[in-house]
């Protein structure tokens, strides 16, 4: 048997804490949100959905209203718009393989380890743990919270702050958080806030994530578990047993 042939070797990483993008990376809803970009845009001649599908993936709805179409820019209707997304256009989205099981696998550690940072609004991303059936983190930061959004590195700041870690430079071994992100917006944001970045290849490739600095990149989340908790370094344990691509330093904090 060549080496090429043999099974990559697990990667074990160590960290005090995880934030989760939900769009892309929990749930595949990018065919749900491009059905409601499609509906906001007929009767609008100046708004290209097509275009705004295109480029605005990780961005908040909210943000990208203001730029295509600024005279529905109000956050309460933007809410109420994202609001009814699961219920109009959920049949298009199905779970990102395996998250149902990893949620599952953190919500039993013995200290709450993970948080959400999604730019949707918390009246959809309530919406989709209720669609999975996923319990949701009590850290569980959406659109509504921050006032600057993915690239923005905001949401991830505020979620490190909130699990009780936040950017430690003089001792970054003391803080060590990974972002799950699809997104380009998203990833920038997570390496903003000082954190390693495990890319989930269901919106880009592997090349387009490897260029965006990802650190780490899986398919989905089939190939991953949780190892459990140490509580003597309070860190929490991920098994990488199946991935696409890894740093050289990946380990190195």
């Amino acid at each position: 048997m060549t080496n090429m042939d043999q099974k990559k070797q697990a990667i074990r990483l160590r960290v005090h804490g995880a934030l989760f993008d939900v769009d892309g990376t929990i749930i595949i809803s990018q065919p749900a949100i491009a059905a409601f970009w499609r509906a906001f845009g007929k009767g609008k001649p100046y708004f290209d959905a097509e275009h705004v599908i295109n480029v605005t993936h990780g961005w908040r709805t909210y943000d990208a209203i203001c730029k295509f179409a600024p005279d529905y820019a109000s956050e309460e209707y933007v809410s109420k718009l994202e609001g009814e997304i699961p219920e109009k256009y959920g049949h298009h989205s199905v779970e990102v393989p395996g998250a149902v099981k990893l949620c599952a696998e953190l919500n039993l550690l013995p200290k709450e380890k993970w948080a959400v940072g999604t730019s949707g609004t918390f009246a959809m991303a309530h919406k989709w743990f209720k669609v999975l059936g996923i319990k949701r983190p009590s850290t569980f930061i959406t659109a509504n919270d921050v006032k600057q959004g993915k690239p923005h590195p905001e949401p991830y700041l505020k979620g490190r702050e909130l699990l009780g870690y936040p950017v430690n430079e003089e001792s970054p071994a003391l803080s060590k958080v990974v972002v799950f992100e699809d997104a380009p917006a998203g990833i920038a944001a997570a390496k903003a806030a000082g954190c390693k970045v495990i890319g989930i290849a269901t919106t880009f490739d592997v090349e387009y994530l490897k260029e965006k600095g990802c650190d780490i990149i899986v398919k989905n989340h089939e190939g991953l578990k949780v190892g459990g908790y140490i509580s003597e370094t309070d860190e929490v344990e991920f098994i990488f047993e199946d991935y696409l691509y890894a740093k050289d330093d990946l380990l190195e904090w």
